[in-house]
């Protein structure tokens, strides 16, 4: 734990869950399955409220807030908002720390009745010390305090966070990056932010020791100064990847509907980002792939010299295409890297000219010729496949064998995670199409020894691309602990 003021709200000995509803399973009964789901009764108290039920899937029920045993230091609001004032009052009285309104209906609908609601139930509970997520949030997913707000997310906890307006980016951002092998120290789904705002996370971000990526997607910068010095104290610890939605019109429409927000221009967005030293990705998939790029050995990359390894002659030469369009460069290979490759390359339908073509499948072979293309000297990383030789997706020379392709899985990564080490150099494999679970096991296995994997040579040009243009403009990245 930090000795930021922020820092109880996310460990909190216990959670009450609101206006549960007792019947078929929905998102508002999503959050106390998730929470069942990662155990978090175990090691906390966890409340139910509902009058009309004496329990819910075997978990004892409480009438009202007033009835849960003590202490209770968060509040998750699944009611009504018209029944938000008297839950408001019940939290002050039970005197917790904070609460997380997933209850929307308030200024996001423009209603100026209901934002002078949202304002009145903010200002009664700040003056009773309490913090409030939202309203119309998904709030917290917290893997080291087994809190997460839906179903299926990584029990494992991690060092990115995520702070954003939105809650099904949130849960995109978890599921699609843990499925890359990412895993989160926390997000925060923070919706209208008519209390904690993006700048508290962001500040908090900066100081959590759990912490050392930081990403966020923002619809509406509030508090704009603020805001700015956040992200500027944050970027200058950890790397910082901000994607802002809004930026046209019909982005600020749907974003004003959507939390309320009011949206800003992309060039002044573009130049707080430049400022304060944090990266703008321009779409979600940049901020994935930056992610990993931020969090793998990638990040060490120095220039950009591509030895591309293996794909065949017309993959090749689109791959070719897609990283000059990025503004790297496929260098000549080198007369004394050819020589090392002929050794033991045959001639014959085979290329030693990057991009290096070798059309071997055994898996000994490749990995000699990775380590030889990474030492050449004008190459600075390496773009390959996975060295699985014959072994792929299902319909390869030999029928799947789930031990024996998580075995050789796993001995892939090793060798390219040994070469990488030796050599200095990252590497970026490419994991294309459809992938087999042979192919997702070497895609988590890879992530977690530091290499970064990716879709697409169109995907992995640009997250290397960005990670040269952030280092050249900060002049170094905040190291990863």
């Amino acid at each position: 734990m930090s000795a930021h003021p922020l820092d109880p709200i996310f460990h909190p000995r216990a959670i009450a869950l609101v206006g549960v509803p007792s019947g078929e399973a929905n998102v508002a009964q999503g959050f106390f399955t998730s929470l069942l789901e990662h155990h978090f009764e175990r090691d906390h108290g966890l409340y139910p409220v509902n009058p009309k039920a004496q329990e819910i899937r075997g978990v004892r029920c409480y009438p009202t807030l007033l009835d849960t045993p003590d202490p209770v230091d968060h509040v998750i609001s699944l009611v009504p908002a018209r029944a938000v004032p008297v839950l408001v009052e019940q939290a002050i009285e039970k005197g917790v720390r904070s609460v997380h309104f997933f209850t929307a209906g308030f200024s996001e609908t423009g209603d100026e009745e209901m934002a002078a609601l949202e304002r009145e139930m903010v200002s009664r509970l700040n003056e009773a010390g309490i913090r409030v997520f939202g309203p119309n949030c998904m709030g917290l997913y917290v893997p080291s305090e087994q809190i997460a707000f839906m179903a299926g997310f990584p029990p494992e906890p991690g060092n990115v966070m995520f702070v954003s307006q939105s809650g099904a980016n949130a849960s995109d951002v978890i599921r699609n990056l843990g499925a890359r092998g990412v895993r989160f120290s926390k997000v925060i789904s923070f919706g209208n932010g008519a209390d904690l705002r993006a700048h508290h996370f962001l500040d908090y971000a900066a100081h959590d020791p759990e912490t050392e990526v930081v990403t966020a997607y923002i619809e509406g910068v509030q508090d704009g100064r603020l805001f700015f010095e956040a992200v500027r104290r944050a970027a200058a610890e950890k790397p910082v990847i901000l994607l802002k939605g809004g930026l046209t019109g019909a982005g600020a429409r749907a974003a004003h509907s959507h939390t309320g927000s009011l949206a800003g221009s992309t060039q002044i967005f573009d130049a707080l980002c430049r400022q304060a030293g944090a990266w703008r990705a321009e779409t979600m998939d940049d901020l994935h792939d930056v992610t990993i790029a931020a969090t793998t050995r990638l990040r060490d990359v120095q220039g950009r010299g591509v030895g591309l390894v293996g794909g065949g002659g017309g993959i090749a030469v689109l791959s070719a295409d897609a990283l000059a369009a990025a503004g790297l460069e496929v260098p000549p290979t080198p007369e004394e890297t050819k020589r090392q490759l002929h050794e033991f390359i045959p001639i014959a339908g085979t290329s030693v000219n990057n991009p290096i073509d070798t059309n071997m499948g055994n898996a000994e072979a490749m990995e000699r010729t990775l380590g030889i293309v990474a030492r050449a000297e004008n190459i600075d990383l390496v773009v390959t496949n996975p060295p699985l030789g014959r072994v792929g997706p299902a319909g390869a020379e030999r029928p799947p064998d789930a031990e024996r392709d998580r075995e050789e899985a796993e001995a892939a990564v090793e060798r390219i995670a040994r070469l990488q080490e030796e050599t200095g150099v990252p590497f970026v494999v490419l994991v294309r199409g459809a992938a087999s679970p042979q192919m997702e096991h070497f895609a988590q296995e890879a992530y977690r020894r530091g290499i970064a994997v990716y879709p697409s040579i169109h995907r992995a040009a640009r997250a290397i691309a960005a990670i040269l243009a952030w280092r050249e403009r900060r002049e170094g990245l905040p190291a990863v602990v």
